[in-house]
């Protein structure tokens, strides 16, 4: 896509709406009259072969008689029609059209439209939007090219630097909605619709660039080339925009048929989770959650940086009951409380009655009803304290009053640092929370909720500070290993030391075969025989001599009844971590690797992260710290601290020799045992996309 394919979309000059129509309450009407009721600036040409003028305007036969080439052309036809009319655009020189017809990929039987519409859009050089999609929103150029009633009963539209990308069109128009009566506003809305040409990561990358976003809203149910997520987040950093990510639906992934314990635990929630977190887009869970991030991220100023490991949050509450929750929810978000310094303390005890509670968080007690200014000299004393990054004003019943009392302070704070004034039951008429919120003063509707939103603001900041991948030469193409011995080989190059290990024939005897090797041993059946072995008790452990590993080794052929299989013998590995590290392929976003607590409890733990390929030592790093297994590393009740070094480095060559070897489908090592002084693999397990090729 052309990067000023989406500015025709969003500053149009003039537009085409083919399949206009005079009937009121239909959707072909309805997309003229919005077009129309918020003011658009440019020439609007209704098309329809049937009707001579539609809302006062005169509507044109067909594409070729209109008195130009519009910069638009919005499609709302039955779906058989509406590759001819791409075809129509194209060669009347229109070269973007919207396409707001349902009856394509989601059902059967329109994909075959589906088909013609991609190869008349490619033919004509047409850049489509849709199909069956709500259209856009551009709310500076007053270009409202959508039929949602939301749009339609809108008698005004307010712009602020926030943006909507969606997957489903109804939610696009209902966020608008609730951004605009809610006195938030919004610069750009993005229906996607079925993605046909364009997807939402297209709108995406057009989006950041802009100079009216500072905050993105996106639904999505699942991405086509997902991975293009990290270099359009990686720049919406760099320009000061956060991408607030909703995601619902299925991935490709959960429905891939897999051999590996980290395949069969990838979710399409841990896998986007995991993706997004590494992108620096940040994820929640409800629609609420998206409006209060797009509310606090917009208008609040950044966390005043105290660079003081006490600092954090302060609190001043006309509640102690209230005060204590937002103590709660702040443990439970990892949101820090300030600890004040000497000089506040004092300040307050000078402030607060004798029988308030001084610290944080501060109780100012009924005497706010006896002294007016306990708001104010308190709020003033906080921001004074060099540990406070944010201020949570709470109040109790009586907030209506002591707002409009105290409003002039907070917006002079706010100017600072964020102040964020939290209510019990009271809602605040819509022109005192737009007035207020444009001073960068949050209103919020109970404890929770505002600490939730202080929390996305921190959130905001570990992100600017995530690590980036490295630009590095990819390694020369390679075929995929096809036995042990080769599979062996692929880890030793990766620097992860195979356990010494020996393949028993059925010929052969432990006392040779195993020579030189230290007991005790494991006896097992070789991957290519079995995927789980442990599951099927085909793995024998501690094995104490030579004659014993050649009873284990026929036992476990009976069970296999393969009376002819190799077996495999391994030294055994007693001291380390062990670490699941795999390669997945078959995913929304390509090959992804996945790092987490091994063994044989991997599924039932869970304690998995993944992350896009390729990989710096430091993401790997940064994934590991967000895992239980973080804490065995690096020591655990008196052990000492592990090799975790040697573990990025070698993840970061092990997921650039799986990039090339495209044809490795998943590529499991587990467990990896880490300790002191590097580590050792003693399983692994390969699958291919040509498994007969394989030994």
């Amino acid at each position: 896509m052309d990067k000023s394919t989406f500015d025709h979309f969003m500053r149009p000059r003039s537009v085409a709406i083919i399949g206009a129509s005079p009937r009121r309450g239909s959707s072909r009407n309805t997309l003229v009259r919005v077009v129309l009721k918020h003011d658009f600036g440019g020439r609007v040409y209704p098309v329809s072969p049937s009707h001579a003028e539609i809302e006062g305007l005169e509507a044109y036969p067909s594409l070729g008689e209109l008195p130009e080439a519009p910069d638009v052309a919005l499609v709302i036809t039955p779906a058989p029609t509406v590759p001819a009319i791409i075809a129509q655009c194209g060669a009347r020189g229109i070269r973007n059209a919207i396409v707001f017809s349902s009856g394509f990929e989601e059902i059967e039987s329109g994909k075959a439209h589906a088909r013609r519409l991609i190869e008349a859009a490619k033919q004509h050089d047409v850049a489509v939007l849709g199909t069956n999609c709500q259209g856009v929103w551009s709310v500076r150029q007053r270009a409202i090219l959508s039929f949602g009633s939301a749009s339609l009963a809108l008698e005004t539209i307010k712009h602020a630097p926030i943006a909507i990308v969606s997957q489903s069109g109804a939610l696009a128009g209902a966020m608008g909605n609730f951004l605009q009566l809610n006195g938030m506003g919004c610069a750009y809305i993005v229906s996607v619709g079925n993605e046909t040409c364009l997807d939402a990561l297209d709108a995406l990358g057009w989006i950041v660039e802009q100079d009216d976003v500072r905050a993105v809203g996106l639904y999505i149910e699942g991405l086509r080339d997902a991975a293009r997520i990290l270099p359009i987040a990686r720049r919406a950093r760099e320009r000061g925009v956060q991408i607030v990510a909703l995601k619902a639906g299925r991935s490709a992934i959960g429905q891939q048929a897999t051999a590996s314990h980290t395949g069969k635990i990838a979710s399409a929630h841990a896998l986007y989770a995991d993706v997004l977190e590494q992108a620096g887009v940040i994820a929640v869970n409800t629609l609420g959650e998206v409006f209060t991030a797009l509310e606090a991220l917009t208008f609040l100023a950044r966390p005043r940086v105290s660079g003081d490991p006490k600092g954090g949050v302060s609190v001043l509450s006309s509640s102690g009951g209230a005060g204590a929750l937002l103590a709660d929810h702040s443990s439970e978000l990892g949101v820090a409380l300030a600890e004040f310094g000497a000089e506040t303390a004092d300040r307050l005890e000078h402030i607060l009655p004798e029988f308030a509670r001084k610290a944080n968080p501060v109780d100012l007690t009924g005497q706010i009803n006896s002294d007016p200014d306990l708001f104010k000299n308190t709020c003033l004393a906080l921001r004074a304290e060099p540990r406070t990054e944010a201020i949570v004003v709470q109040f109790a019943s009586s907030g209506r009053r002591s707002l409009a009392e105290n409003a002039e302070v907070f917006k002079s704070v706010a100017g600072e640092l964020p102040v964020i004034v939290s209510f019990v039951g009271e809602v605040m008429a819509l022109e005192t929370r737009q007035a207020l919120r444009e001073a960068g003063v949050m209103l919020s509707a109970e404890p929770a909720l505002t600490m939730s939103a202080l929390s996305l603001l921190y959130e905001r900041e570990r992100m600017q500070r995530l690590p980036a991948a490295l630009e590095r030469p990819a390694l020369p193409a390679r075929t995929a290993p096809r036995d042990w011995s080769q599979t062996m080989r692929f880890c030793e190059e990766a620097g992860l030391t195979p356990a010494k290990w020996a393949v028993l024939g059925a010929e052969d005897r432990a006392a040779s075969a195993c020579a030189g090797m230290a007991y005790p041993l494991a006896v097992k059946v070789l991957p290519s025989a079995s995927e789980h072995k442990t599951e099927l008790g085909l793995v024998r452990l501690c094995v104490g001599s030579a004659a014993e590993v050649d009873r284990c080794a026929e036992e476990l052929r009976r069970r296999l009844e393969q009376p002819r299989a190799s077996v495999l013998v391994q030294e055994m590995i007693e001291d380390g971590v062990e670490v699941v590290l795999s390669c997945l392929r078959q995913t929304d976003f390509g090959p992804v690797l996945a790092i987490g607590s091994g063994g044989t409890a991997i599924e039932l733990y869970r304690d998995v992260t993944h992350l896009v390929l390729p990989v710096s030592a430091a993401q790997v790093l940064n994934g590991l710290r967000k895992l239980k297994l973080w804490t065995l590393l690096q020591g655990f009740r008196g052990k000492p601290a592990l090799d975790t070094s040697a573990l990025a480095q070698a993840t970061v060559r092990f997921g650039d020799m799986c990039l090339a070897t495209p044809d490795v489908l998943e590529f499991e090592l587990n467990p990896v045992i880490v300790n002191r002084h590097g580590l050792s693999v003693v399983d692994a397990l390969v699958k291919t996309a040509h498994p007969a090729d394989r030994a």
